[in-house]
């Protein structure tokens, strides 16, 4: 591999990027609040950008995926076009072609070279040229062409012409993959006719992860319905900051004219019209449920754990972009201690990896962007360190990601997000799914790695949705079996690490060994910059190294953001520095409190997860629908929606992921509105509320009607101040 291929997407961040961050800290934007569902001014604004400059054929608006790689980007518009086929019954293989003259893909899809069929990611090939294409795969059924663009591709060559009408003649979809090509006058340029336009880091000039496809409507109409609108996610995908970026990038290429500033300012100006542009071009879908149950939230500035809205509210935010949230929005010493410091000669991602090491006892670290593309990363780096292996262990109700190898992980998760089975096939061809909640889940694991030579078992040690732990006979019995069974055990602590679910740094420790291979994320965001790492072992490491050097090296250094790795380091080791007991003890009181007031409550069942990573649920009969069935959800957001409403809490699903250094003010003051909120509701009322919360969007006055008085703020907590204005005598001999 030549020196230019090991190199990293990104560039050094330049002082224009440093300046436009630390202005987005002081003027306290917030940068992320819901994963991929923020519905936001910037997300927006280059929604609009986007449908403007991309020459999509479209009979309606076109729609962008804003994701933060372009690695999830190529994903993404694979996914589409896998989706689209099965749904249609044209399930021929998924088989993808991409037309890549350097072939620089295809070791992302088949790391190990097991072949298509047993690869990571299957039926996914490259050739350098259509011509070289129908040699090598002579009638193949493609579900999509995807056209990398390169320097040496010839677009009007006729051969390629024949083989693009073919796959539109069979129904499947055409790209054009940009995510290679930097920022010029011809990056917009779509001389195929393509669906769909796949970008990635040069959008935003390599400063900032990115990454987006740009669709026509009707290749989006798969997604366009309340159960596929959540077909892809990504925990960054919503973030402004990053979005802010992109815009100010591209107006210094020239690409903004004075009509789009016209737009974009009023974008920016009014919420609704915020709302109706980012549901025209980012989630259409989305954006009617966030209508619907006032999920847009209209944040002015943010700080620490509290959100100001636009009528003047103060909010405590129990989002934190899905458990991203360690320090609290915009941390008052980002810019003099990280911004106005950042030195781009400096390597701060050794720096990271050291204290990575410090704080998980294993051994390297490979860089990341998101959750899902360092859950990638951590089963190529598994496969790589087991290679005459192929069998993955993973649990049901797992979630991993929206990526093509770690969807595989989230394919039986807690929430259905694809209206016909096995949407994306073909999955990974070797993958046993265990139910961890059964009562003979270990003798079933033990009877697996028994009988099989098992690569890899692979979990999350807390599943994120319901805050439910593995139950402990089966961590017992994978860390039992593990010399003997020779696999290796990687954990997910994307969510759960970080502090959050334990008073340690990691999670899993607690009831078993240190897994070989951890991902983590969210947290070492600190709600600014996308950030994701892949901790493994020393013997892991060597055994992938010595598999394939040059793969692993590549690894190393691909998705290496130097001002994004000063941030995470710094924020940990503000962290560590400062103590954390003060913050976990006063967790721990929230807890007390949050038990007692759902034993008082009419309508709340008890309380589920730990530390930071907590979640409400609902415990009276008439409320009891399984988690993420389509009643449970409906009523459970109507009741998150009332606490918001009545209390001024931000909780969507009733899960409390706010900061993990958090205030224990702030603490003690969300434990008295939630509290004050939920008092007097009932079952009837949560009836009520949610009938009229749905029937309001046609019909006003009967959405009025239904909802009541349910939804007034409780006079306690009219005029509340900042902090702790509103402690009952409840809270106040709890936390006190």
């Amino acid at each position: 591999m030549s020196e230019t291929e090991l190199r990293s997407v990104f560039r050094p961040a330049s002082s224009a990027t440093i300046e436009l961050i630390a202005r987005q800290h002081q003027e306290q934007r917030c940068a992320l609040l819901m994963a991929s569902n923020y519905v936001n001014p910037a997300a927006a604004k280059l929604g609009y950008l986007l449908d403007q400059l991309v020459p999509v054929e479209s009979t309606g608006p076109r729609v962008s995926y804003l994701l933060s790689s372009g690695l999830e980007a190529l994903a993404t518009v694979i996914k589409l076009a896998r989706h689209t086929a099965v749904q249609a019954g044209r399930d021929t293989g998924g088989w993808v072609l991409l037309l890549d003259p350097r072939e620089r893909y295809q070791r992302l899809m088949d790391p190990v070279g097991a072949g298509v069929d047993s690869a990571l990611i299957p039926h996914v090939v490259s050739a350098a040229t259509a011509d070289d294409a129908r040699r090598r795969y002579p009638g193949y059924p493609f579900t999509a062409v995807i056209v990398v663009r390169d320097s040496d591709h010839r677009l009007d060559d006729p051969s390629l012409t024949d083989l693009l009408r073919e796959c539109r003649q069979a129904h499947g979809l055409v790209a054009l993959c940009c995510i290679d090509q930097e920022l010029s006058g011809a990056i917009f340029d779509d001389p195929i006719g393509a669906d769909v336009m796949v970008f990635g880091e040069p959008l935003a000039d390599r400063q900032v992860p990115f990454g987006a496809i740009t669709m026509s409507a009707a290749a989006h109409r798969i997604w366009r319905d309340r159960v596929n609108c959540f077909a892809h996610t990504s925990t960054y995908g919503g973030n402004a900051l990053c979005a802010e970026l992109v815009l100010d990038r591209l107006d210094h290429a020239g690409f903004v004219a004075d009509h789009h500033r016209d737009v974009m300012a009023e974008i920016e100006s009014d919420p609704a019209t915020t709302l109706e542009y980012w549901g025209r071009h980012i989630n259409p879908n989305v954006a009617e449920m966030a209508a619907v149950f006032h999920l847009n939230v209209d944040v002015r500035r943010a700080a620490g754990g509290r959100l100001v809205t636009g009528d003047g509210r103060d909010v405590i935010d129990c989002a934190g972009g899905f458990g991203s949230n360690l320090r609290g929005h915009n941390p008052p010493d980002l810019v003099p201690r990280v911004l106005r410091s950042h030195d781009p000669a400096h390597d701060y991602f050794a720096d990271l990896e050291q204290e990575l090491v410090r704080l998980t006892g294993l051994g390297r670290a490979f860089p990341a962007v998101s959750g899902a593309i360092a859950n990638h990363v951590a089963v190529e780096v598994a496969a790589l360190a087991q290679p005459q292996r192929r069998t993955v262990v993973t649990f049901k109700g797992n979630y991993g990601g929206k990526t093509l190898f770690s969807l595989n992980l989230s394919k039986y998760g807690p929430q259905k997000t694809e209206s016909v089975a096995e949407a994306f096939r073909p999955y990974y061809s070797d993958l046993v799914y265990l139910d961890p909640f059964a009562p003979d889940a270990a003798a079933q694991f033990e009877q697996i790695v028994r009988e099989r030579e098992v690569a890899l078992v692979w979990f999350e040690y807390i599943q994120g949705a319901t805050c439910a732990p593995i139950p402990e006979p089966l961590i017992n019995a994978i860390d039992r079996l593990r010399d003997e069974g020779g696999y290796l055990v990687g954990v997910d602590e994307v969510l759960t690490g970080g502090w959050r679910s334990s008073p340690n740094y990691l999670a899993h420790p607690a009831t078993m060994r240190t897994a070989d291979i951890v991902t983590l994320g969210k947290t070492i965001s600190d709600m600014t910059m996308p950030a994701a790492a892949v901790v493994v072992s020393d013997q892991v490491y060597e055994r992938a190294y010595h598999t394939a050097p040059e793969q692993v090296a590549e690894l190393a250094v691909r998705h290496r953001h130097n001002l994004g790795a000063h941030i995470s380091w710094h924020a940990l080791r503000t962290l560590v520095d400062g103590g954390l007991e003060p913050h976990q003890q006063a967790y721990a009181e929230l807890r007390t409190c949050l038990d007692d007031i759902c034993r008082r409550s009419k309508v709340l069942g008890e309380v589920v997860g730990s530390a930071a990573h907590l979640r409400l649920t609902m415990g009276h009969r008439l409320l009891s629908f399984s988690h993420g069935s389509a009643p449970g959800t409906l009523l459970t957001l109507a009741l998150s929606d009332l606490i918001f409403q009545r209390g001024g809490v931000y909780m969507p699903l009733l899960a409390i992921r706010h900061r993990v250094a958090a205030d224990p003010a702030d603490l003690r003051e969300l434990a008295a509105r939630i509290d004050t909120a939920v008092r007097d509701i009932t079952p009837g009322m949560i009836y009520r509320y949610a009938l009229g919360c749905l029937l309001g969007q046609k019909l006003p006055w009967l959405g009025r009607l239904l909802r009541g008085k349910a939804a007034r703020p409780q006079p306690q907590l009219a005029g509340a101040s900042a902090v702790g204005a509103a402690e009952t005598p409840t809270t106040r001999r709890r936390l006190s």
